[in-house]
């Protein structure tokens, strides 16, 4: 698991400047709260990347975390959602859980 942890993958290129906050691993995430997700993660040593690409259909999303169980290998992916006060970022939100869902992929099942 520490493989594909470890391995290269493809990152969220947009808006690099907002990658301000010390993660676990010394890399850099967006938010404080994404910073505590990390070292939790780190921490119980489950597998994660941060942001990595998923393509649903030819569209690349980014989730905040995916990780993989650390037993069976079974992929999750975490989402934090941490602006819901901001109606723009609501629809936003909104609009990247029925893409998971229409890509077999549901809320509270491998969607967190």
């Amino acid at each position: 698991m520490l493989e594909w942890q470890n391995s290269p993958y493809e990152k969220n290129p947009n808006h690099p400047e907002h990658l301000i906050h010390k993660a676990s691993n010394r890399s850099l995430v967006r938010s404080k709260s994404e910073a505590m997700i990390d070292m939790v993660l780190y921490s119980h040593r489950i597998p994660f990347r941060y942001e990595c690409a998923l393509y649903l259909g030819n569209h690349p999303i980014f989730p905040d975390f995916t990780l993989r169980h650390p037993k069976t290998g079974e992929t999750f992916y975490w989402e934090h959602f941490g602006m819901m006060d901001d109606m723009n970022y609501v629809d936003t939100a909104l609009f990247k859980i029925n893409s998971y869902e229409m890509n077999d992929i549901y809320l509270g099942i491998n969607l967190l």
